[in-house]
């Protein structure tokens, strides 16, 4: 049970994280996920927390470098081979070696294989990170492409880098020609295992397709065990298991005309499904960070022989200098971007800022063995320490340095423009309906119900809502006075039907304790009503017996005044409320009413909607929906199908007519079919689904 709640709270801070940065994006999402981290150490079950390094790397790691494969783009990354290899390859062994013998250098003491694992763990890059930290930037489409390839590929040699580190600190053994072919056996091999199983399992998932088992609950699940598997197989043959699943990945990558055999739907929800499934791993990271530091901060107070300042400055220089380093790579054209010579200066200084450090550095600086020969595994809380501090740096300089250096990035489509007009179509295609189809209003709501959900997220007003709420509540009793005055009803009736109407209308809008009062008041009344009414039966029974008795009377008379007596008995053993027949005039006299009142109330609400008020006007017309949809009988499905149909046709003509007239531009017209495309596929899906 303890590592269920501990499981549950590292998920619930990452919520919490990702809750907070929308209010405030200036600073990276990160560092709110290594806040709450720091926070989480304070429970008393994140004391001394230590996470085993394994599973480390099979829970988190692999399923996110999957999905990193899974979303790249195959062709582009067959056109720009030569600048994977010199950014990922050649400028990652070369940081490996150069930063290894500098913290060798300036760490007296730790030994030279630690050195190099240590500057293994800083190497690997990490686009998403990038990402989070220029999300408001216009990063060169060239750079940010080099950024996405390299930390797809980095991460794989850094991790070869640093078990090699690791092998050859252990065993006390290495050599230089064993060390190269190692290197390439296991990159190589990685990859191929990845490459086999990977088509394996794109041949699996069609065979799921084509014999119809693609359901979201066998296919889903199967996507995501893929990468555990592939990682696991590959660690057993003693390969690299993280390159294996990038190469799963991109064999998924490449094979996305087979699996768009699969249903919309399935693409829809399993993209969904990798999308909350890898965010939550992203942020497990960097909470494991802020959780994990304030135990490698008091171990390392605790060791007298260590220098906490040595560690920073050692974490600052590796930093400084794996800048310099993606500088000049950049700058020379060596990473072969092919960028014009007088724009070369700008992207190597952005390409070298934007070298951010997070997800896989983490994880091997977690991954180092927690114990050597029975003991503690020296160093280890100081590389984690450097390299927890070299992350920070990393995230912490491009987001004061590149809004100086990168402009903000242009919308195409300003996102209000887009609601607006969403509104402004939604309720053009809702006022066609109700002109198209004036028979059938309840279901013509209906579809302009689920239309206008689908418009906009915004929350109704209360006050407007309340407002509208009171005209409609006045439309109603102006409806059922004139339906009384023509004889259509009982004025009783309408009498009763106003007065509940009038009290729950001031139910809404005063508060709970008056709602409360008037309730009580408004039950008092009708239960002294029912009490009154008994009360006056029996004191009629009673005075028709005296009277028999008392006067003088025919046998005629005497029948007629027994059978009176009679009848006012039969009513006061009969709650009139329950009898049948009551209850029918009830409903009948109701039923009269309600399909004026609800014509009347509709029309009403379409002719003061408008895009500014089309919430609350939302708000009170889903109301009477419901209301409605109590007494009205169900109509065929078919009919709301083709209501629908018409309702995403009417729609696109609101956009064609927009952009030929010039009133709306061509990318604001596309995002907008792109939208009501989106809806009619999402719809019907769902009518395949139920069928």
């Amino acid at each position: 049970m303890v590592a269920f709640y501990a499981i549950i709270l590292l998920i619930l801070a990452t919520i919490v994280a990702n809750t907070i940065y929308p209010y405030f994006p200036i600073i990276p999402k990160a560092f709110y996920q290594i806040f709450m981290g720091a926070l989480l150490s304070l429970v008393p079950m994140y004391h001394h927390f230590i996470l085993e390094p394994e599973m480390f790397m099979l829970i988190i790691i692999a399923p996110l470098m999957f999905y990193d494969g899974q979303n790249a783009n195959a062709h582009e990354l067959r056109r720009n081979v030569g600048s994977i290899v010199s950014m990922a390859v050649v400028l990652a062994v070369l940081t490996v070696i150069g930063m290894g013998y500098l913290s060798h250098a300036i760490l007296a003491g730790i030994p030279l294989a630690l050195a190099f694992a240590l500057a293994a763990i800083v190497t690997p890059t990490d686009a998403v990170a990038v990402s989070s930290i220029t999300s408001n930037m216009a990063v060169p489409e060239r750079v940010m492409g080099m950024l996405e390839r390299e930390s797809l590929f980095n991460d794989a040699s850094g991790l070869v880098a640093f078990n090699l580190a690791l092998a050859a600190f252990t065993t006390g053994q290495f050599s230089v020609g064993a060390g190269i072919k190692h290197f390439f056996v296991v990159f190589l091999g990685g990859l191929l295992i990845g490459l086999v199983l990977g088509i394996a399992a794109v041949m699996v998932r069609v065979y799921l397709v084509q014999s119809g088992k693609d359901s979201s609950s066998v296919v889903v699940p199967f996507d995501i065990m893929v990468p555990f598997l592939i990682y696991l197989a590959a660690e057993h043959f003693e390969l690299s298991g993280i390159l294996a699943v990038v190469a799963a990945g991109l064999v998924y990558s490449a094979s996305t005309n087979q699996l768009r055999l699969s249903s919309t739907q399935l693409q829809l929800v399993s993209r969904s499904t990798w999308g909350i499934f890898t965010n939550i791993l992203n942020g497990f990271v960097f909470v494991l960070l802020g959780v994990s530091l304030p135990t490698v901060w008091v171990n390392i107070q605790q060791d007298h022989n260590k220098s906490l300042t040595s560690f920073i400055l050692l974490a600052v220089i590796l930093y400084l200098v794996m800048l310099a380093l993606r500088y000049l790579w950049i700058r020379l054209d060596w990473a072969l971007i092919h960028s014009e010579k007088e724009n070369r200066p700008h992207n190597a200084l952005v390409g070298a800022l934007s070298g951010v450090h997070g997800t896989i550095t983490l994880a091997m600086a977690f991954s180092l063995p927690l114990t050597l020969h029975g003991a503690a595994f020296p160093f280890r809380n100081t590389m984690i320490f450097v390299a927890a501090i070299v992350i920070i740096l990393s995230l912490l300089v491009p987001t004061l340095v590149l809004p100086f250096v990168l402009p903000k990035k242009t919308v195409t489509v300003d996102p209000e423009t887009i609601t607006q007009q969403r509104k402004a179509l939604v309720a053009y295609a809702s006022e066609r309906l109700i002109q198209e189809n004036p028979d059938t209003p309840a279901s013509a709501q209906s579809v302009i119900e689920v239309l206008n959900s689908q418009a906009t997220n915004a929350r109704p007003d209360r006050k407007k809502t309340r407002d509208i709420l009171k005209q409609a509540t006045q439309v109603e009793v102006e409806t059922v006075q004139k339906l009384a005055d023509d004889g259509v009803i009982p004025n009783s009736f309408a009498n009763r039907y106003v007065r509940v109407l009038v009290i729950k209308s001031q139910m809404s809008r005063n508060n709970p304790f008056v709602n409360l009062s008037l309730w009580f008041r408004f039950v008092w009344h009708r239960v002294k009503f029912m009490l009154s009414r008994k009360w006056r039966r029996k004191k009629r029974i009673a005075l028709q017996q005296q009277r028999l008795q008392e006067m003088p009377h025919t046998p005629q008379q005497e029948q007629l005044q027994q059978q009176r007596i009679q009848q006012e008995t039969r009513q006061l053993q009969r709650h009139p409320h329950r009898d049948p027949r009551v209850q029918a005039r009830q409903r009948e006299n109701f039923l009269k009413i309600e399909q004026d009142i609800y014509t009347n109330i509709i029309n009403f609400l379409t002719q003061i909607s408008t895009v500014d008020n089309q919430a609350e006007v939302n708000s009170v017309r889903n109301y009477y929906n419901a209301r409605h949809r109590r007494f009205e009988e169900n109509k065929s499905a078919d009919f709301q199908n083709e209501l629908f149909i018409q309702a995403f046709q009417y729609e696109y003509t609101y956009i064609r007519q927009q952009r030929t007239a010039g009133a709306i531009p061509v990318e604001l017209a596309d995002e907008l079919y792109q939208q009501v495309s989106m809806d009619q596929m999402l719809y019907t899906q769902e009518i395949a689904g139920t069928d």
